[in-house]
């Protein structure tokens, strides 16, 4: 278990990274406009999946996911409508 608990920031750095590698393409201002979209009570449900969907369409899959991901989350804890 500890080995595990060891691994487990690098396995994070790296599909940090990885993510990072996605968005070299966008502007500063999409990074920006994503990052205050993906801020609870931002944006709706609908505003996430085509956030997601605009991702994936331009190559960022991985990024895409972790949207979805985010929306999930948000709309578990009613911080998406």
């Amino acid at each position: 278990e500890h080995e595990r608990r060891d691994a487990e920031p690098g396995i994070q750095l790296a599909e940090n990274l990885r993510r990072g590698a996605e968005l070299v393409t966008f502007s500063d201002s999409e990074l920006l406009a994503f990052y205050d979209r993906l801020r609870p009570g931002r944006a709706t449900a609908a505003e996430l999946d085509e956030l997601a969907a605009s991702l994936e369409s331009r190559g960022a899959e991985r990024c895409a996911a972790l949207v979805r991901e985010a929306r999930a989350a948000y709309a578990r804890r009613g911080l998406v409508s």
